[in-house]
């Protein structure tokens, strides 16, 4: 039986929110079951799969990070914010090349905004780090 549930979009944003404020406070299985969650609303959107990443993320599972991100970008090829997440994992998996090619694609789709400057910046850490 499939559910006819659309939530709103400041509704969607709303669980967003709160799934965040688990993985900030380390309940990482309970940020999961909020992003899984929103995922079974929206299934066609990225954003659940980019924040399922960042739970895998926080927990150091780079690998299992990036490809939630992978899975994000086959949802949509032009999410900017995917291709910086993946360079923050490369990078904190130490593979300069792969998170400075990552980086440089989200600079290209998104050069003025969030996840172009987010992008930057891992590009400045990965210099600093050497």
């Amino acid at each position: 039986m499939a559910w006819n549930i659309f939530p709103k979009p400041d509704e969607f944003a709303l669980l967003g929110e709160a799934g965040v404020i688990y993985r900030e406070s380390g309940k990482f299985r309970e940020a999961r079951d909020v992003f899984l969650g929103m995922q079974a609303l929206s299934p066609k959107s990225e954003v659940p799969e980019i924040l399922l990443g960042t739970v895998r993320f926080q927990e150091k599972q780079y690998e299992q990070a990036i490809a939630h991100y992978r899975k994000a970008l086959a949802l949509n090829p032009r999410c900017a914010l995917a291709y910086a997440q993946i360079g923050e994992a490369y990078m904190a998996s130490k593979d300069k090349a792969n998170a400075t090619m990552n980086c440089g694609k989200a600079i290209e789709l998104d050069p003025r905004g969030d996840a172009g400057k987010f992008a930057r910046n891992v590009l400045l850490l990965i210099e600093q780090i050497g």
